[in-house]
């Protein structure tokens, strides 16, 4: 009986081990699919805050015709992640969160020609608003993403030079925000 529980004792522990080692491979194999896919993502993200900062800049006049006002921008391209990364291997919430950018931006897209069709010449104040407040708002959501994957995988901290994307989309989204509230104080004197 006594070598029967043995016995026993033995595969348990030996499936134990074996359970152990492969759980362990597993979960490594899965911290270096996230790396990956964190570098990979990262890349793409810093790409897209870069044009979202240069469209929130643009108020119609970047290039000095004052007469009436013409984008002197492209709007950013839609966003593509790269296929040979695993979604699965980082946090479900904020593989969700990056996934659903480009819808995002297409809703953004939206809002920004719905803004075009109301806007009047020659400046476009309404088209080129939302515009600026649009991007400004996706600039800086991208690089809010951008920094997770970087603090969750040990990436290093996107550096700025003299061109800091990042201030540029603050600065838009608190300048137009600021002339909304503005408007807003002035509409509920006039009332």
């Amino acid at each position: 009986m006594s070598e029967a529980v043995v016995a026993l004792v033995g595969a348990i522990v030996g499936s134990g081990i074996v359970v152990v080692r492969e759980w362990l491979a597993s979960s490594a194999d899965s911290r270096k699919h996230a790396k990956y896919l964190a570098v990979r993502v990262v890349i793409t993200l810093d790409r897209f805050v870069d044009q979202c900062a240069v469209v929130s800049l643009d108020d119609g006049y970047l290039e000095g015709n004052r007469d009436e006002a013409t984008a002197t921008t492209e709007a950013p391209s839609p966003i593509s992640f790269p296929d040979d990364v695993d979604w699965r291997s980082i946090d479900h919430q904020l593989a969700y969160d990056l996934l659903s950018l480009d819808n995002k931006l297409h809703d953004a897209q939206q809002a920004i020609n719905a803004a075009a069709d109301y806007a009047s010449p020659p400046d476009y104040d309404a088209y080129y608003e939302t515009r600026r407040y649009r991007y400004a708002l996706l600039g800086l959501e991208a690089a809010r993403l951008a920094r997770i994957l970087r603090d969750t995988h040990d990436l290093p901290r996107r550096t700025f030079g003299e061109w800091n994307p990042e201030s540029k989309l603050e600065e838009t989204r608190k300048e137009i925000e600021a002339e909304r509230e503005k408007d807003k104080a002035l509409s509920s004197e006039l009332l």
